[in-house]
């Protein structure tokens, strides 16, 4: 009997660790993001579910748009895991619709309308599509799945600045070119539309600049770094 118990016991707990290792089989979006939409507002309906099956449709000759369609395939494939196919049908099934026109004085106004059928995206320009694909990817969780499921709603935003800006500081402080990439994307993931570089100071010269190798060569690097603001200590790091 003892024996039995023990058995059991291990054979229960391998099926919940064989479960748990097996993940999801879908997730739900959270339109919770930020920074928040203007407006979210709740639809009545099914939801919809993104697969394997679905498509991201743009306009044709855009090129614009097909970049924004392929930063959404990505997006969402780094995400779920689940790759998307793109397309040019606006008849398509099971799609997520990118398009211009959306009638506003902010050319980085969008809409995002969520039905059972489609995400429809639209912006006043092709930016403010973009600012709409970093809603959803805001709103899709970080796990791998088959499956996620976006509530229907409309959303409607636009910035309240025109300008939003974060600075790099590269001179003092040198950064590879990885972190930079990483950065900018997530100025993007944030909707910041400037990106300020700060790439010439006392400190360091970051330009390479074929006709002045010097500046380079020699302004690229420094003995020491203060510590401190008007310390007149040096950390003794080259």
């Amino acid at each position: 009997m003892k024996l039995f118990k023990i058995i059991t016991f291990i054979l229960f707990t391998a099926f919940m660790t064989s479960c748990d290792m097996g993940g999801k089989s879908s997730s739900v979006a959270n339109y919770e993001v930020i920074p928040l939409p203007n407006e979210i507002n709740s639809i009545e309906g099914e939801a919809f579910t993104l697969t394997g099956q679905t498509t991201i449709v743009y306009p044709e000759g855009n090129d614009i748009m097909h970049r924004n369609a392929e930063f959404m395939a990505e997006y969402l494939n780094i995400a779920t895991g689940i790759k998307t196919a793109l397309g040019n049908d606006l008849q398509t099934k099971n799609a997520i619709i990118l398009n211009t026109g959306l009638e506003s004085d902010n050319p980085e106004a969008y809409t995002i309308s969520v039905n059972s059928e489609s995400i429809t995206i639209k912006g006043a320009t092709e930016a403010g599509v973009f600012y709409g694909i970093q809603t959803i990817r805001k709103a899709t969780p970080i796990e791998k799945v088959e499956s996620v499921n976006y509530s229907s709603v409309s959303i409607s935003d636009e910035p309240r600045f025109g300008y939003r800006g974060v600075s790099l500081d590269v001179a003092r402080h040198f950064q590879p070119v990885e972190f930079v990439k990483k950065y900018i994307d997530l100025l993007a993931l944030h909707n910041v539309n400037r990106f300020h570089w700060h790439l010439t100071d006392d400190q360091g010269w970051r330009i390479e600049i074929d006709s002045y190798p010097g500046l380079t060569e020699v302004g690229s690097m420094r003995d020491e770094t203060i510590i401190g603001r008007n310390s007149g200590e040096y950390d003794g790091t080259p």
